[in-house]
């Protein structure tokens, strides 16, 4: 029997509206269901990161062997001299130490001093045999850019010291980075460890996705006490901490790496990686860098 077409149209309207009711009836709950994945209403909104656009002002005249200079957001260099030249990197090679530290350790973890008590150079005087929690550690090792701490970590890594060192290396691999390499874990002076100003920018950066890394590293001062109650007061050998717009990262300093820094710098709103390698005067030349930027560069 041949259905007229006034009432097929009619049965086709009637289906339409009541798929149309179920699906606002029921869609609250489909997107509830296992394997469904209800699409966030911000990412139909979201905008492209502004750019930072030169005024094409000369940047100022800097000692820095290497430097690198990037907007955060958009991966925009905003600066650079020497960055792929191999310079040693003292201890910014500890933001490396933190993040194999970080993949590793959870931050309750107990750590035991074993020998770093005899580590040389800036340390937090950690006493042979004390235990702290690895989080706790990882202060020690940023903070006051210990070195007992870089060694304690390593020595609670299953293998030891030269495991840790090894995973230090296979990360940079990991990372796509060629200009870097490292034989200690806390940047004392040693042959065929060396890094580049693009390179130790790119480790900052991957570290500074870390919410724990970037609230530990933008620290000024800190008491700890280790699970047997030992207190270790710790200050930032980043001086420029507290200062409008920085908010981090590392120092380094040897003879043979000059003053090495990089630092993590708001401008207007907008995150701006530092990297300075064999600098004469670190804080100042940052502090330079920053000024250049501020009226250099407009974001739009």
């Amino acid at each position: 029997m041949k259905i007229p077409r006034h009432l097929f149209k009619l049965v086709l309207n009637t289906l339409s509206l009541t798929g149309l009711t179920l699906f606002f009836i029921f869609s609250p709950v489909l997107g509830k269901l296992p394997g469904r994945t209800k699409p966030e209403v911000k990412a139909a909104f979201s905008s492209e990161p502004l750019s930072p656009v030169s005024q094409d002002l000369t940047p100022p005249a800097l000692t820095a062997v290497g430097i690198f200079v990037m907007d955060l957001d958009t991966g925009i260099v905003l600066l650079d001299k020497n960055p792929h030249l191999r310079l040693a990197p003292a201890s910014l090679t500890k933001i490396m130490t933190s993040l194999v530290a970080l993949d590793y350790f959870s931050e309750g973890t107990v750590i035991k001093v074993i020998n770093g008590q005899k580590s040389l150079g800036n340390t937090a005087k950690l006493l042979k045999g004390d235990e702290l929690t690895a989080s706790d550690t990882l202060y020690a090792l940023l903070v006051p850019s210990g070195n007992d701490a870089a060694v304690t970590l390593a020595e609670n890594y299953p293998g030891g010291y030269q495991a840790f060192l090894l995973k230090m290396n296979q990360k940079v691999t990991e990372l796509g980075l060629s200009n870097t390499h490292f034989t200690n874990v806390s940047g004392v002076e040693s042959l065929n460890h060396y890094t580049s100003a693009f390179d130790i920018a790119m480790i900052a950066r991957n570290a500074l996705s870390r919410h724990f890394f970037a609230s530990i590293v933008s620290t000024q001062n800190i008491t700890l006490k280790s699970l047997k109650g030992h207190t270790y007061p710790l200050t930032s050998t980043n001086i420029l901490l507290g200062q409008p717009g920085i908010v981090g990262v590392k120092t380094g300093w040897t003879p043979q790496a000059g003053e090495c820094l990089v630092i993590l710098s708001t401008q207007d709103n907008h995150p701006v990686l530092i990297t300075i390698l064999n600098s004469q005067d670190r804080f100042g030349e940052a502090k330079k860098i920053i000024r250049w930027i501020s009226q250099n560069f407009l974001w739009q």
